[in-house]
C-alpha cells in the first residue's frame, strides 16, 4: 500500500469517529438558574473591586496580551533560531521581561509603582518651593543691604511684606481665573481651534503683564521712592522684590495643589512592583478559565418563593418583617454603578492629562517638578524687575497733574512690555497640548530655565538696568522737590 492509500484510510477512520461522537448537553433548569445567575455581568466590577477580580476601564483593547503580540514579526523576534546561548545577556532578558510586564499591565489600565511612595516623593516639590521662597526672601538682606531708614507709610500692624504678598497673590489669582473666560470668548468668535488658542494665550499674556504693573500703582511705589530712578539702594526695591515673590508664591501653591490632584487620579490603578508578576499570573489564569463564573462575581438574588422576607419579632410579640436581601441588592447595584461612574471619570481625566503631557503624570521625575517651581520664582522676579524698572523710568508712573523731569522717557516701557509679553506667550505656548507632548516636559523646563538667563548688557542698552548712582551725583532735582513732584 502506498503512502496515498495510508492517508486515505486514516482520513476515513477519523471521519467515522467524528460521526459517531455524540455530545450530551446537560439539562439546565432555566427558571431555577435565574436565582443563581450573576446580577452584574462578569466583566463589571464587584461591589468591592480588586485589581485581580475585574478588568480595568483603562484597557486599550478587548484583545488579550497574547493576541496583540502574535504577529509574525514578533514570532520572528522571539524565535530562538536568531540567537545562540552565548549571546544571551541576563540583564537584557530581565529588562525585556520587565518591559513586557509593564506593557501587559498598561493593557489592563494599571501602572507599576507604589502610590504612597509616589506621593512621598512628590513632597519634595513643596519643600523645594518653600526653601526657594525663604532663600530669595533673605537674598536682598544678604547682598543688597539698605542702610537708610525705612519710611514706610503702611499701618503699624500691616507692615511690609504683607501688603505686597496679598496684592500680588490676588492679582495672580485674577489672571489665573480669567484664562478660561478668555478662551471661551475667542472660541466663540473664531472657528479655528489654533486661532482661538493663540489669541486667548496672547490676550492672557498681555493681561498678566498689565496686572503686574498695576501692583506698582496700587502700592504707590513711585510715591515712596527716594531715588529718582530705579536702584537697589532705594527701599522701593524691596517692595518690588516682595511683589515678585508674592506672585510666584501664589503660582507655586496652585501648581503644587494641582499636582496632588493629578496624582490622586492614579490612586486606584497603581500596583506595587512586587505584586505585578502575581497580578499578571492571576489575570492569565482568569482569561484561560473565563467560561466559568466564580462565586465572587455573583450577587445572589432573592428567591422567587417569597421566603426572602425575614421575620423579626420584637418585644411585644409582633413581627415586623422587611425584605433585607432586595435592599442589600439595591445597595450593591448603586455602589457598583457609583464606582463605575467614578472610574470612568478618572479614566477620562487621566487620558486628558496624558494627551497634554505626552506621558502619565506619575512617570514625570520629581526633580522636573521641583525645577519648574524654582523656575516660577526666578521667572517672576526677572519679569517683575524688568517691567518695574521700565515703568518707573516712564512718565506714565507720575500723576497727570505733575510734569515729570526730562530724564524720564517712555522708550524703556515701549521696549520692555512687548518683549516680556512675547516671552510669556512663548512659554505659554510651550505648555499647550499641541507642543508639550512633542518636546516633552523635560525640554520645556529646560527652555524656561534658559529664558531666565538675561544679559545685563542688553538690559542696559534698553535702559532697564541703570547703574546705581546716589541722588546727589545726578543732574536731577533734589530729594525734596522730587517728593513734591511725586505727590
Amino acid at each position: 500500500m502506498g503512502v496515498g492509500g495510508v492517508i486515505a484510510a486514516a482520513a476515513a477512520a477519523q471521519s467515522e469517529d467524528l460521526s459517531s461522537f455524540d455530545y450530551a448537553f446537560p439539562d439546565i433548569d432555566v427558571e431555577n438558574d435565574i436565582g443563581r445567575r450573576s446580577l452584574l455581568h462578569p466583566g463589571m466590577p464587584s461591589p468591592h473591586p480588586t485589581p485581580g477580580q475585574m478588568p480595568s476601564y483603562g484597557a486599550t483593547s478587548s484583545a488579550g496580551p497574547s493576541s496583540l503580540r502574535a504577529s509574525p514579526e514578533m514570532y520572528r523576534r522571539d524565535s530562538g533560531l536568531n540567537r545562540v546561548p552565548e549571546e544571551v545577556d541576563p540583564d537584557e532578558e530581565a529588562l525585556e521581561e520587565a518591559d513586557e510586564e509593564e506593557w501587559d499591565l498598561e493593557e489592563h489600565g494599571y501602572y507599576s509603582g507604589s502610590y504612597k511612595r509616589t506621593v512621598a516623593l512628590y513632597a519634595l516639590v513643596p519643600i523645594t518651593s518653600l526653601l526657594a521662597f525663604v532663600f530669595l526672601a533673605l537674598l536682598p538682606t544678604w547682598i543688597w543691604p539698605v542702610h537708610q531708614r525705612d519710611s514706610s507709610t503702611y499701618p503699624r500692624y500691616f507692615q511690609s511684606p504683607l501688603p505686597e504678598l496679598l496684592v500680588s497673590a490676588a492679582l495672580w489669582c485674577l489672571s489665573h481665573f480669567l484664562r478660561v473666560p478668555l478662551y471661551t470668548l475667542f472660541s466663540a468668535l473664531f472657528t479655528s481651534p489654533i486661532s482661538a488658542v493663540l489669541l486667548s494665550r496672547t490676550a492672557h499674556a498681555f493681561l498678566t503683564q498689565f496686572l503686574r504693573i498695576s501692583a506698582l500703582a496700587l502700592l504707590r511705589v513711585r510715591h515712596e521712592m527716594v531715588y529718582p530712578l530705579p536702584t537697589w539702594h532705594d527701599t522701593a526695591f524691596r517692595t518690588i522684590w516682595w511683589l515678585a515673590l508674592g506672585w510666584a508664591l501664589a503660582e507655586a501653591a496652585v501648581g503644587i495643589a494641582q499636582g496632588y490632584e493629578q496624582l490622586a487620579l492614579y490612586r486606584n490603578v497603581m500596583v506595587p512592583e512586587e505584586r505585578v508578576h502575581e497580578l499578571l499570573t492571576t489575570w492569565k489564569d482568569s482569561e484561560q478559565g473565563s467560561g466559568s463564573i466564580s462565586r465572587q462575581d455573583c450577587v445572589p438574588l432573592s428567591p422567587h418563593n417569597g421566603t426572602g422576607v425575614v421575620e423579626v419579632v420584637n418585644g411585644n410579640g409582633r413581627s415586623g418583617g422587611r425584605p433585607l436581601q432586595p435592599r442589600r441588592l439595591d445597595d450593591a447595584i448603586r455602589l457598583a454603578v457609583d464606582q463605575d461612574v467614578e472610574q470612568l471619570i478618572n479614566l477620562k481625566e487621566r487620558e486628558e492629562l496624558e494627551e497634554v503631557y505626552g506621558l502619565p503624570v506619575i512617570y514625570i521625575p520629581v526633580f522636573v517638578s521641583c525645577l519648574q517651581r524654582i523656575d516660577t520664582f526666578i521667572l517672576s522676579l526677572g519679569i517683575t524687575l524688568i517691567l518695574s524698572g521700565a515703568y518707573l523710568r516712564s512718565p506714565v508712573s507720575f500723576p497727570t497733574s505733575t510734569i515729570p523731569p526730562p530724564i524720564y522717557s517712555n522708550g524703556p516701557l515701549f521696549i520692555a512690555f512687548p518683549l516680556v509679553t512675547l516671552v510669556h506667550l512663548a512659554l505659554s505656548l510651550l505648555y499647550s497640548p499641541p507642543v508639550l507632548p512633542r518636546i516633552g516636559v523635560h525640554t520645556t523646563a529646560y527652555c524656561a530655565r534658559k529664558v531666565l538667563v538675561v544679559n545685563r548688557k542688553d538690559l542696559r542698552i534698553a535702559g532697564l538696568c541703570p547703574d546705581s548712582v546716589p541722588l546727589h551725583q545726578r543732574s536731577v532735582p533734589p530729594h525734596d522737590s522730587l517728593k513734591d513732584a511725586n505727590h
